[in-house]
């Protein structure tokens, strides 16, 4: 089921009628922009969560002198407030994949991202999760393998504006 009938059932409006589409529909296109400037970068709007913002923001929002007006912007805002927390809806998921030459995973390669600091497992992959920016720095060591770090011996940089998986291919020293 689309979102626009779903709002529709919540807002007790027949599928069938046409009539406030566009309002429905511009509505919930505000409430998906309200989501994204709070920092909200999962609006799949077939999440369960996103859904239930989008729902009851339009039922705030849809017509006049709404008498649970104030009832339901608290709810929305507290819901909203919520996922912003989450690592799910408000940051970014970096994964490094780490392996050697011959594309074998190296466990236990030290990365430090953004000031923190995690260890690869036997998979070869630590995850990291950030907000959208630019600058993020990056190192990678490791004992049995060259640091990675650029020509310079400095950290590379990565901009973040999606979840991404950073490959790596460490050499040995």
């Amino acid at each position: 089921m689309a979102i626009l009938d779903d709002v529709k059932i919540s807002l007790r409006i027949a599928s069938t009628t046409t009539a406030y589409n566009t309002e429905i529909t511009d509505l919930i296109a505000a409430c998906k922009a309200d989501l994204a400037l709070s920092g909200l970068y999962n609006t799949t709007d077939t999440d369960t969560l996103v859904k239930r913002a989008i729902m009851t923001y339009c039922k705030a929002n849809f017509g006049y002198n709404n008498p649970d007006l104030d009832r339901l912007r608290m709810a929305y805002e507290s819901l909203k407030n919520h996922m912003s927390l989450s690592q799910d809806y408000a940051f970014y998921a970096i994964t490094f994949s780490v392996k050697n030459s011959s594309a074998v995973a190296i466990d236990e390669a030290k990365i430090i991202f953004n000031g923190e600091t995690k260890y690869t497992g036997s998979a070869g992959t630590a995850i990291f999760y950030v907000r959208a920016a630019n600058n993020y720095e990056y190192q990678i060591t490791h004992d049995d393998y060259q640091d990675y770090v650029d020509d310079d011996n400095v950290w590379y940089n990565v901009d973040v504006s999606a979840s991404a998986t950073i490959n790596i291919v460490m050499t040995t020293s």
